[in-house]
C-alpha cells in the first residue's frame, strides 16, 4: 500500500530553512516509495507556489502580515486563505493521511479533513500544554490575566485535538505518560524523539570554521541552540569562566541567536572572558555540522523546568553524530537515558561548577573523550538515524490505514 500524506506545517518557507528532525523523519518515507506533501507559508512571496524540498512536494501559501492592529486582520485573512487552499488541494489530490505538527488552527482543520475524507489524522505534539503560559510569564509582564486566558484556551483546544486524533506523537516516553495522565489513550500514542539524518553529517568539516574564527589550535567547546531567557544560559557562561581559570587555550563557540544573546555577551564581558567566547549569530541549518566538526566537546545545558524534562534535545544527538563527546545535565530524562546507554559523554548537574568539572575532565583526558565520542556516534547510527526511525513511522502508518479499511466511524 502506498502512503500519500499531506503535512500541514507552521514553517516559513526558505530554500535553506531548518527542518525539525521529526518532520524530517516523517518525510523520509519518500525514500521508501511513498509520497509526502508539505503545506507551508511565506512572507516573501505574493502568489501561491509549488516547489520541492529534499524529494518532498511543497505548496507555499503567501502570508504577508501588516503592522499594528492590521496584523491581526492580516493573520485572519491568511488563515482563511490557507484553509481555502487546503480544501481545494484535497479535492484534487488523493491523500490517504493528514499530519499536523503542534498547530491548533491546522489541527482543527485536520479534524474536518479527517471526517470529510475518512482518512487518519496524525498529530505531533512538541510542547507540553503549560509551556506557552510559563514562557509568556517571562516575557509579558503586562496583561498577564489576558495571556493566562489565551494560554488556557490554547490548552483546551489542544486537548480536544489530541482526543480526536488517530495517532499522537509526543517527543519522549515521559511526555507520553504526561499525556496519558491527562486522559489521552496510551494505545494511540507513539513516542517520537529527535533523530539524525546522517547524510547531513557525513561530509562535514571544521577547517574553514576554525580559520574563520581564528580558533587555531584551541580546544573548542560548542553550544548549538537558541539563546532565550528561559534557557538560563548564564549557567554555561559562568561554567566556561571557571574552565578558563584552570585551562588556557580554550574557546566557547556559541552557535545561534535569540533574545538573550545581548545579555550573554555582556555577562561574558563582565567576567573578562569575552575574547574567548565567540557568538556566531544565526547559522543556516546546513552549516551546523561544520561548526560541530570544528569543536572538541559539545555541551547540552537544559534547565530542569517541568516542560523541558519532557523534551528530546536535538543538540545532543547532533554532537554525537559528529563523534563529539557530550557534557549534558542529568535532570533531563532523555539526556540521562541516552548518555548512560550510549556512553557518549558525561552527565552533570545543571550548575556552573558541575558543567565546568565535566568539561575539564574531558579536556584532561583526550583519549577518554575520543572514545566517548566514538561510542556516541555508533549509538546514534544504530538507534536514532532517520532510516531506522522512519521505518517505525511507516509501520505505524500502515496500521492506521489498515484500521481505516474498517467501515466503523473514526472521529
Amino acid at each position: 500500500m502506498k502512503i500519500n500524506v499531506c503535512m500541514l506545517l507552521g514553517l516559513r518557507y526558505d530554500p535553506k530553512m531548518r527542518i525539525a528532525p521529526q518532520i524530517g523523519i516523517a518525510s523520509y518515507i519518500t525514500n521508501f516509495g511513498h509520497d509526502v506533501t508539505w503545506i507551508l507559508s511565506s512572507e516573501e512571496i505574493k502568489e501561491f507556489r509549488e516547489t520541492t524540498f529534499n524529494d518532498v512536494r511543497v505548496f507555499v501559501v503567501p502570508c504577508r502580515y501588516k503592522k499594528g492592529l492590521l496584523k491581526v486582520v492580516s493573520k485572519i485573512l491568511y488563515a482563511f486563505r490557507r484553509m481555502r487552499f487546503v480544501f481545494k488541494n484535497f479535492k484534487k489530490e488523493e491523500y490517504n493521511m493528514i499530519f499536523v505538527r503542534d498547530g491548533i488552527f491546522d489541527g482543527l482543520l485536520a479534524l474536518h479533513i479527517k471526517r470529510r475524507y475518512k482518512i487518519p489524522f496524525v498529530f505531533e505534539i512538541v510542547n507540553p500544554l503549560e509551556q506557552s503560559w510559563e514562557i509568556r510569564k517571562i516575557y509579558y509582564s503586562k496583561h498577564k490575566c489576558f495571556w493566562y486566558f489565551v494560554s488556557k484556551i490554547e490548552a483546551y483546544l489542544t486537548m480536544h485535538i489530541l482526543h480526536k486524533a488517530d495517532l499522537v506523537l509526543p517527543t519522549t516516553k515521559r511526555f507520553k505518560e504526561y499525556l496519558a495522565k491527562k486522559g489521552i489513550e496510551r494505545s494511540k500514542m507513539m513516542p517520537y524523539p529527535n533523530g539524525i539524518d546522517m547524510r547531513r553529517f557525513s561530509s562535514a568539516g571544521g577547517e574553514e570554521i576554525r580559520k574563520r574564527y581564528r580558533l587555531e589550535d584551541s580546544n573548542v567547546i560548542i553550544y548549538v541552540g537558541t539563546m532565550e531567557k528561559e534557557r538560563y544560559l548564564d549557567v554555561l557562561i559562568h561554567a566556561f569562566s571557571k574552565v578558563r581559570e584552570k585551562k588556557e587555550n580554550v574557546k566557547l563557540l556559541m552557535v545561534g541567536d535569540g533574545r538573550d544573546k545581548t545579555n550573554l555577551e555582556k555577562l561574558a564581558n563582565d567576567l573578562r572572558i569575552r575574547g574567548d567566547v565567540i557568538f556566531t549569530g544565526q547559522v543556516y541549518f546546513d552549516g551546523v555540522p561544520n561548526f560541530i566538526a570544528a569543536a572538541d566537546i559539545g555541551v547540552s545545558p537544559v534547565p530542569p523546568l517541568d516542560f523541558y524534562k519532557l523534551s528530546s534535545p536535538i543538540k545532543m544527538f547532533e554532537y554525537m553524530a559528529m563523534g563529539k563527546p557530550v557534557v549534558a545535565n542529568e535532570e533531563i530524562p532523555e539526556q540521562e537515558e541516552v548518555i548512560r546507554e550510549s556512553g557518549g559523554g558525561i552527565l552533570v548537574k545543571f550548575e556552573d561548577e558541575s558543567f565546568a568539572e565535566g568539561i575539564i575532565k574531558l579536556l584532561d583526558n583526550p583519549d577518554e573523550a575520543k572514545e566517548r565520542g566514538k561510542r556516541g556516534h555508533e549509538w546514534v547510527v544504530k538507534n536514532r538515524s532517520y532510516e531506522n526511525m522512519a521505518r517505525q513511522v511507516e509501520k505505524k502508518y500502515y496500521e492506521l490505514l489498515e484500521g481505516y479499511k474498517n467501515p466503523k466511524e473514526k472521529d
